[in-house]
């Protein structure tokens, strides 16, 4: 079954997302108003849980690094997100047959990561154009072949199948990297190993 692929939402659709969750309006307007991009930051953690996982981490994900609340946690796990604010803490289950990569390619310097945070990672390209590859290693069946900009925080990230062994490729104007990442139950959320050269 082939597992449909996709960037994280832009800037914009999160803002979008993040309109809906507190004013109750339609997803799909086109023109958010002038103060929506403060809707997330306001919103408490039942209100982010209900966007699920998939909306959350795009939402979050592209949200600037100028715009991030400084107050909120939240951490990718193979099986859940994790949100904590203050003393509260709520997990956000992940749908079982998915796993969730976040890929920050560098050139010359990085962090070790394994859980990808999307409030405080930060990588070393933010903003720079890349084209992504991802292919089953056992199939040979092509995920990801995409071509974008990494979000803000020098991120992008895909949905794959769980349970597979891949091989990513991230092309820049600088070069070119591979890596071999997993999507079991234990492996990573954050590649952040993947140098260009």
């Amino acid at each position: 079954m082939t597992t449909t692929l996709r960037f994280a939402l832009s800037a914009a659709s999160a803002i979008a997302l993040a309109l809906a969750v507190s004013a109750c309006t339609a997803t799909d307007s086109t023109t958010p108003e002038p103060d929506s991009a403060s809707t997330i930051a306001d919103a408490d953690l039942d209100e982010l849980a209900e966007l699920g996982a998939r909306d959350l981490i795009a939402a979050l994900e592209a949200t600037p690094i100028e715009q991030r609340r400084t107050d909120l946690r939240a951490s990718i796990e193979p099986d859940r997100v994790l949100l904590s604010a203050g003393d509260r803490e709520i997990a956000v289950p992940i749908p079982e047959d998915q796993h969730y990569l976040s890929i920050a390619p560098y050139v010359s310097s990085t962090h070790e990561c394994f859980f990808h945070s999307l409030t405080t990672c930060t990588g070393e390209l933010g903003g720079q154009d890349v084209s992504v590859r991802i292919v089953d290693d056992e199939t040979g069946e092509v995920y990801v072949d995409e071509s974008g900009a990494l979000h803000d925080n020098g991120f992008i990230g895909f949905w794959l199948p769980a349970d597979r062994t891949t091989t990513v490729t991230v092309t820049t104007s600088d070069g070119e990297g591979s890596a071999t990442v997993s999507t079991g139950d234990e492996d990573l959320t954050c590649l952040t190993s993947l140098q260009i050269a």
